[in-house]
């Protein structure tokens, strides 16, 4: 680069001179662990050393804990959601396809929420006959994104086999 007769390249080189190596980063800083004795590690063999004591004592510990377990029947219960362990439904299929955002990028399967919604778009206004075919094709998609979730559902499909 040439900074004889260009000034603004002259104070950028000087700033990043002036930040040294490491530039906008702060550099690292050794934190020095408490060890038994009171003193401090002065390395990070040390340091790991009041880790592992520290662990092996938490992990390993043989006398009985330091609390009260009738204060665990003090605790309020969360709320159970028994209907997780229904299977999926049609209805809540095609209410999960159309409350989908727009314009997002695909999941891992490299399908985009806008492809999904396509194949279920429920058509109207149309003639009668047209109306019926178009929605027909939309129930049907569904129904096929259905049955999918639910073999997945029962653990008939893998869908890790599908990777290429």
């Amino acid at each position: 680069m040439q900074y004889r007769n260009d000034l603004i390249k002259i104070w950028k080189a000087m700033r990043t001179l002036e930040k040294g190596l490491t530039h906008h980063h702060t550099p690292c800083r050794t934190i020095k662990m408490r060890k038994a004795d009171g003193a401090q590690a002065k390395n990070d063999k040390e340091n790991a050393q009041v880790f592992a004591e520290h662990f092996s004592k938490l992990f390993n510990n043989q006398s009985p804990l330091p609390c009260d377990l009738a204060a665990l029947d003090l605790i309020e219960q969360s709320q159970e959601f028994t209907h997780l362990e229904n299977p999926i439904t049609l209805g809540d299929v095609s209410a999960a396809l159309t409350r989908m955002a727009n314009g997002k990028a695909a999941g891992p399967s490299g399908i985009t929420p806008n492809a999904l919604k396509s194949l279920v778009w429920r058509e109207e206004g149309l003639e009668a006959d047209a109306d019926e075919l178009a929605n027909a094709d939309a129930d049907h998609l569904a129904s096929v994104i259905h049955s999918l979730l639910l073999d997945f559902w029962e653990s008939k499909l893998d869908f890790e086999s599908w990777k290429r």
